[in-house]
């Protein structure tokens, strides 16, 4: 039996709580520019994004708040040259990205910006995994993840 593909646009707006922690990371990157992890007592692990437990040790992380530096290094990326509908995503082409910034042991998903994509192969070909980077904050942030991009150090 063959399927039969239907097209069809549905959008559907809503709000939600996003609760505590990650209320706490994006206050942080709103009122003080600055990127904040959680940090498992027990075996250390550093959170980015944050976590309201440690999934290894099952130990509630809402009081173990670090500081993390703005650097770090780029371990994934995907260049994307199709629009994808969500709204909120720059327009094509773009670069996301895993990042693990200030020693974090997990990585945030993030936008690469900075690169000239006019030649969206090359870049791909020369992009490198483990190249350093940092993160750029907006002048006007409003307590989004988009209160900051990530860009190559060395450009």
């Amino acid at each position: 039996m063959g399927s039969i593909e239907v097209s069809a646009r549905w959008e559907v707006p809503f709000s939600h709580d996003i609760g505590e922690t990650s209320s706490k990371f994006l206050i942080e990157l709103r009122d003080h520019a600055r990127i904040m992890g959680t940090k498992c007592p027990e075996c250390g692990r550093v959170f980015l994004p944050p976590r309201a437990f440690c999934e290894r040790c099952f130990i509630p992380l809402k009081d173990h708040w670090v500081e993390l530096e703005p650097r770090g290094t780029l371990e994934a990326f995907t260049i994307v040259t199709d629009a994808y509908a969500p709204a909120g995503l720059p327009r094509p082409p773009y670069v996301i990205c895993l990042v693990k910034l200030g020693g974090s042991d997990t990585a945030i998903p993030q936008t690469l910006q900075g690169l000239d994509l006019s030649d969206p192969r090359r870049v791909a070909r020369e992009l490198k995994v483990g190249a350093p980077v940092k993160a750029v904050f907006k002048e006007n942030r409003e307590g989004r993840i988009t209160d900051f991009h990530i860009e190559l150090m060395n450009v």
